[in-house]
């Protein structure tokens, strides 16, 4: 079952969801997110279905794809924080507090992938149920 997670009423509902758990946006420094990239292994490109590789680039992290589709990297902390929200949206417990690492696998066990288009706002999850 894939979700778009492009609607603003998704993104509204799920935002709501992530902030309420600690009274501050997961994304901001100092957060969990800040270091390791929790979507390693998950993320395919929209176009071509090529799997993106964590990069790091003047210093911020990304994610890009060898493919002809994507002809530049996204951003890491962009898209780690949709995908989070997504997931807090209908099960804010599952991921409060939890470490990068926890995240990673956390995201592992609910996703077959993450799909992304242009830009960290174009994406749709695949989830595994």
């Amino acid at each position: 079952m894939a979700v778009d997670v492009r609607s603003e009423n998704m993104r509204d509902c799920a935002r709501r969801a992530a902030s309420g758990r600690s009274g501050e946006r997961p994304g901001q420094p100092g957060s969990p997110l800040s270091g390791a990239f929790t979507l390693e292994g998950l993320l395919r490109c929209r176009g071509c279905g090529a799997s993106l590789q964590p990069v790091r680039m003047l210093g911020h992290r990304a994610y890009r794809g060898p493919c002809g589709w994507r002809l530049t990297a996204v951003d890491a902390d962009d898209l780690e924080q949709l995908v989070l929200e997504a997931v807090a949206a209908p099960a804010p417990r599952l991921v409060a507090d939890a470490a990068p690492e926890e995240l990673g696998r956390i995201f592992r066990r609910l996703f077959v992938a993450v799909r992304v288009g242009g830009c960290a706002q174009d994406l749709s999850i695949v989830w595994r149920l």
